[in-house]
Formats: structure tokens, C-alpha cells, sequence
């Protein structure tokens, strides 16, 4: 049995820059050569794409934890590192991307081939040879790579349909949606038949073909979340025109109607704008006369529910699903009036590479400094990186250390915790002496 998932988180880092290195020239005749050391590659990007392939988020629940790959480090005789491989994470066309931590847009992936960058990989930090200026010609320093950036990522899938089909469980949407296209929907005689939302392409006489999709779940309380429609209302959205399948055979039609109205109505108010066509199912099961009654009480019903907006309301009609009465003549009036209705708007142009501000937002700066039992340790990424590439016997290149350390505020930090001449300090398990070189 397939299954469908419509909402998962991801969790995604970019890959760190590679370290620059520090190289000298060592050729024969030129025992002054200068710096010859490579700048570290860039880390690897990660990008999300869109892609007709793929029709659920399925397989996100089995892995949620994606890492694009390191820079290499820099080389010797001016050889740059190289770039870490970007990673690119593929998903059903009509992804939403949302950052988690506060919940904006990062981009409606509604076009296969769309792609959103999401976290972008570290710089690759300089090279000896590119640290020279024309006072300092022969740098015993070189820069780390930065860090890359950490993500976590929500993705909620929304169907992209021309056509919604709504209406209280067993009403017939399965049913009728098997019968104008080739999709095989799980069909049963009880409620919630529907577990998730179905797709079929129907077909007019002229063979233009349009998308109609099986909303589930929707009853009395869907949208604050009862029963299972709060999870698929969010599909009815990309819609343009909504057919409303009632069961003529139900006691309580009016209020039938009225619940799924009234749940759409509340749900958010983009929903309100959409037309509807409402379908009286199973009419093969009254004669012709019940049947053309039961449509002029259903109009006269409806005019008062779409008082101020009789224009959203597209018309009532009779057919039977399973009989395949008046389901031609649905899809022919289906067809015209999605004509007539211009698409729903684009979030975003598809031809464009989204980016985002997040996506290069690094907490490389960030250190913390803990003090046990009198010696002080520090710890960070970037404190660590600066240590990892700084060459410790060399007097320059622990200046050069010292400094960016002091520009970072680490010494001020070590101050206000108390650090004194002479103090113990370890950074990414080397230890200094506090006023020596730190």
C-alpha cells in the first residue's frame, strides 16, 4: 500500500570551506621564491529541486539528515583546493519550503526543474600567497575555510489540481474521480474510504485534458483540525474550480452542504474566492421527477448560502458516479469553465534559482569560554579553524593568530572570566599561556 506524506522536516548543512595552507617556493636558483601556498576550496552547496518523478515525501522518513561535502584544503605551489560537490535534495513539484526557525517562505517549487538554494557552502579560506601585500611579502599566516550553514527545514506538499473534489465522506468523490479518469482509487461502502489524496487527468471530447484531484477527509470540524481534513484542506488551495459532490440519498442534504461550506469558509479565506459546482450524486436511484425536485431545492438553498457572491457559484447538476449518468456532460462543462478561469497565481517566477539571506548566515564568530578548575578552555569554530591552521613556531604567524583573536573579543572574554598572566588556556586541545601569546 502506498502512502501518502505531505508535511516532513529536513535537516541540512552545506559543506565547510577548505583551510588555506601555508607554502613556500623551493625551486632550484631561487632560494627567495615567496609564498606559494593554495587558497581551500568552497564547500558544497545544497539546493532543493523540483522534479515530476517524485510524487510524495515519502521517502523523508526514512532520512531527514543531508550533508553536502568539505572544500579540500589548499596545496602547495599555489594549488587551490577543490570545491566540495554541491548536494542537490529532489522533490514532488509543488513543495513549499519553509525555513523552521521562523517559519518564512523560502520557495513554492511549482515547476519541475525549479531549484531553491538553501544553505550555501563555506569560502575557502586564502593561502599564504594570497595573504601577501606589497608591506608583507612572504605571510607565515593563511586564512581557515568558514564554516558551512545548518538548517533545519520544513516541506509541506501541496497537489497542484485544476480541479478539487470535495464533499463529506462517502459522498461518491472516489467514485466519481475513477470514472472520468484512469485513476484507481481505493473504493469501499463505509467512511474515510479516502486515506489520502488521489490524482487522475480527465479528458473532454475534444481530448484537452485537465488535473482533478480527491480531496478526503473532510467533516464537521476539519478545519481546527478534527478528523483528517485540516491536513488535506491546504490541497484545495492551488485549485481552480471546486466540484462539491453531494449525496442526493442523504436525509439532511442541506446540512451537508452547509458543513462542507462552512468548513472551507473557515479554513482561510483564499478558499472563499474559489468557483464551485455542485454534483447531486446517485440520482440513477430516484426517478426524474424526485430528482429535477431535489435540484430546484438545492438552488433555491444555495442562492441564500451564496447571497453576495452568486457568482462563485457555477450551478447545480445531477449525475450518478456509479452509473456514469451525466458525468460527460461534466467533464464537458468542466472543461469549458476552466477556460474561463484564469490560473492561480504563481508564488514565484519558475525560471528563477530562489535564494535567501539564511542560506549564507553563519555563526562563525561565535566562541564561548568555560572555566575548569583555573583553566580556561575555549571552544567555536572558528577559534578552533584559526588555531588548526595557524604554524605555532612561527613567531608571525602566532602574531597573526593573536590578533585576529583579539579583533573576535576572545581576550576581553578571558578577562571578564577571571584570566590572568601566566593563565592556563586550550584551544581545540592546544594549550597556551595567557600573555604569552593570547
Amino acid at each position: 500500500m502506498s502512502q501518502f506524506i505531505d508535511h516532513v522536516q529536513l535537516s541540512v548543512r552545506s559543506g565547510d570551506g577548505g583551510n588555506g595552507v601555508i607554502a613556500w617556493r623551493r625551486e632550484k636558483y631561487e632560494p627567495l621564491g615567496g609564498p606559494a601556498g593554495g587558497n581551500g576550496g568552497r564547500g558544497g552547496h545544497v539546493y532543493i529541486e523540483a522534479t515530476n518523478d517524485l510524487t510524495t515525501l515519502v521517502e523523508f522518513r526514512f532520512k531527514s539528515n543531508f550533508e553536502a561535502d568539505h572544500g579540500e584544503r589548499g596545496r602547495s605551489k599555489n594549488q587551490h583546493g577543490k570545491q566540495g560537490k554541491d548536494l542537490v535534495i529532489r522533490v514532488p513539484v509543488g513543495t513549499l519550503v519553509r525555513d523552521k526557525k521562523d517559519g518564512h517562505v523560502i520557495a513554492d517549487l511549482i515547476a519541475p526543474g525549479q531549484k531553491a538554494l538553501v544553505a550555501e557552502g563555506g569560502r575557502g579560506g586564502r593561502g599564504n600567497t594570497m595573504m601577501a601585500t606589497s608591506t608583507r611579502r612572504a605571510p607565515y599566516y593563511c586564512e581557515p575555510g568558514e564554516r558551512g550553514v545548518d538548517r533545519l527545514l520544513e516541506l509541506e506538499l501541496k497537489l497542484l489540481a485544476d480541479v478539487g473534489l470535495i464533499g463529506l465522506p462517502n459522498a461518491g468523490k472516489s467514485t466519481l474521480l475513477s470514472v472520468v479518469s484512469k485513476a484507481r482509487p481505493k473504493i469501499a461502502n463505509y467512511p474515510f474510504t479516502t486515506l489520502e489524496p488521489n490524482l487522475g487527468v480527465a479528458y473532454d471530447s475534444n481530448g484537452k485534458a485537465f488535473v482533478v484531484a480527491d480531496i478526503p477527509g473532510l467533516v464537521e470540524g476539519a478545519s481546527r483540525g478534527v478528523g483528517l481534513g485540516h491536513d488535506f484542506l491546504r490541497h484545495i488551495e492551488r485549485t481552480r474550480l471546486l466540484v462539491h459532490i453531494v449525496d442526493s440519498q442523504s436525509e439532511t442534504i442541506e446540512d451537508d452542504i452547509k458543513t462542507i461550506l462552512n468548513e472551507l469558509d473557515l479554513f482561510r479565506d483564499k478558499l472563499k474566492e474559489l468557483p464551485r459546482l455542485v454534483a447531486l450524486n446517485k440520482t440513477d436511484l430516484m426517478d426524474a421527477d424526485e430528482a429535477e425536485a431535489l435540484k430546484q431545492r438545492v438552488e433555491k438553498f444555495l442562492k441564500k448560502q451564496y447571497k453576495g457572491k452568486e457568482d462563485k457559484l457555477l450551478g447545480v447538476h445531477l449525475i450518478s458516479a456509479q452509473g456514469q449518468v451525466g458525468t460527460r456532460e461534466l467533464i464537458a462543462l468542466l472543461s469549458r469553465k476552466l477556460d474561463e478561469i484564469k490560473p492561480t497565481e504563481q508564488l514565484v517566477d519558475p525560471s528563477l534559482i530562489i535564494s535567501d539571506e539564511a542560506a549564507s548566515e553563519r555563526p562563525d564568530d561565535t566562541f564561548e569560554v568555560m572555566r575548569k578548575k583555573g583553566v580556561f578552555f575555549i571552544t567555536g569554530h572558528r577559534v578552533e579553524k584559526i588555531v588548526e591552521v595557524t604554524n605555532l613556531k612561527e613567531p608571525e604567524s602566532l602574531a597573526h593568530m593573536f590578533n585576529v583573536l583579539r579583533a573576535m573579543g576572545v581576550v576581553d572574554a578571558l578577562l571578564h572570566e577571571g584570566a590572568r598572566q601566566g593563565s592556563e588556556i586550550v584551544v581545540n586541545g592546544i594549550t597556551f599561556s595567557f600573555g604569552d601569546h593570547i
